[in-house]
């Protein structure tokens, strides 16, 4: 992507300092709260800077002074939707489009998202902007790469994300070998704002190892492909990794080896390698032993198996779905995210009068990998929060936590697909409504 930062830094670097909204409160809710907990009918939620300040039955408190007040009778609400896997960097020509995309993914009910790779100079831009307020958006967590050298030859998507620095070396973007000065590697990444490290591919274990724990030492996440190639999917959680990415390349652990080329990696076995192989049951208790999340991503490769079966392995989803149920069923914490731009894609690009992909990956879990609605939510807000490493502040309806919530006109516990009939969203105790066209 062309930078385009220089010629608009200007424009938007100042937001305007708006008012602080007086106490709101949302009365008569059907609350879910993130948890996997059964819908608590007539509860309130009050907000106050920004921030949920209370939660309690309808009617048991006095209304605060002041407070705006908005009885929600026969509407439910949810917290604020985590893609947990997004690329966005090539997703729009300019900032002002970006604008209009990122608000377009809030008011579809996402007030979080992380992106797993691109160009972190604009990434930093636009989660500065975003995470402030600046822009109507939801919040941008990203990462910085590391992969082997061979990968930043061979994949156009890292040399378009790092132009104008030399191949391999954008702190982003870091080609690593035995010989790499870890630390100081792990540093760089951590300059560019970036909250953990993407480990891709074309890396051995001991590799994966040390990064691991370096990232962790200068206080970073670290997210892995499941399988990285050569290193296999229990290298990584041995390793420490956080978050895990990818169910198809989970195949890889029963595989009699792992190739050294990364591009193979949707190429598994999937007709004869079980799900339920026993090294991969293995892999799967190790996971909920160390609390390793499992960032599915199952609705890429549905698409990509749909549009370009040759791409992928045969049998790729039913193996994908069987496996992510597996996990669940394990005890496995299992993410909502989608490998996308966070909308559906079009022959002009994300379809932004659609409802951002995460809706999608949530009913995937239901429908495909015994989730029920209510747990399909929990991946898509407690658990994402988690993947983000940002449970302290956001994932739940608790007090404390950002007042990012998403009111919805119908029970998404009766039908996950319910998360799209959106009234209004509220991010940082902001009220974000869509304006009707005419």
């Amino acid at each position: 992507m062309k930078c385009i930062l220089p010629l608009l830094f200007c424009l938007f670097t100042w937001p305007v300092l708006a008012a602080v909204p007086k106490p709101l409160l949302l009365t008569h809710v059907g609350l879910i709260d993130g948890t996997g907990a059964s819908v608590q009918r007539d509860m309130t939620i009050e907000i106050e800077g920004g921030r949920i300040a209370a939660v309690y039955p309808g009617n048991s408190r006095p209304v605060p002074k002041d407070a705006e007040v908005r009885d929600l009778s026969g509407r439910y609400v949810i917290p604020g939707l985590i893609d947990a896997h997004v690329h966005i960097t090539d997703a729009e020509p300019d900032i002002a489009h970006y604008k209009t995309f990122l608000h377009a993914l809030l008011l579809g009910g996402v007030t979080g998202i992380r992106d797993m790779a691109g160009d972190d100079r604009l990434l930093q831009f636009l989660a500065e902007q975003a995470n402030s307020d600046a822009f109507a958006s939801p919040d941008i967590f990203y990462v910085a790469l590391m992969a082997g050298p061979t990968f930043f030859k061979e994949d156009f998507r890292a040399q378009d994300a790092s132009k104008g620095e030399p191949l391999g070396f954008a702190p982003w973007m870091q080609a690593i070998t035995a010989k790499t000065d870890i630390p100081l590697a792990v540093a760089e990444a951590k300059g560019t704002g970036a909250t953990g490290i993407k480990l891709y591919a074309n890396l051995p274990a001991a590799l994966v190892k040390v990064i691991t724990a370096e990232a962790h030492r200068q206080g970073l996440r670290v997210w892995t492909h499941a399988t990285i190639f050569p290193a296999k999917p229990s290298d990584a959680v041995d390793a420490g990794a956080d978050t895990i990415s990818h169910s198809p390349y989970l195949v890889w652990e029963a595989a009699p080896s792992v190739p050294d080329d990364y591009r193979m990696r949707a190429m598994g076995d999937f007709e004869h390698v079980k799900p339920d192989a026993p090294q991969i049951v293995a892999l799967l208790d190790a996971m909920k032993q160390r609390g390793t999340i499992l960032d599915a991503t199952l609705l890429v490769f549905k698409n990509e198996a749909q549009l370009h079966p040759q791409s992928v392995g045969a049998g790729i989803m039913p193996w994908s779905y069987a496996v992510t149920r597996l996990a669940h069923q394990r005890g496995v914490l299992i993410d909502a995210g989608t490998d996308d731009a966070g909308f559906p894609y079009g022959k002009d690009g994300p379809e932004l009068d659609r409802s951002p992909s995460v809706h999608e990956e949530m009913a995937l879990l239901v429908e495909h990998c015994g989730f029920t609605p209510l747990q399909a939510i929990e991946a898509a807000t407690e658990v994402g929060a988690a993947a983000l490493g940002q449970s302290a502040q956001r994932g739940t309806i608790t007090p404390g936590k950002f007042a990012d919530l998403v009111v919805l006109d119908a029970d998404p516990s009766r039908d996950i697909r319910n998360t799209t009939k959106i009234d209004f969203v509220v991010k940082h105790g902001r009220v974000y409504t869509r304006v009707p066209t005419h």
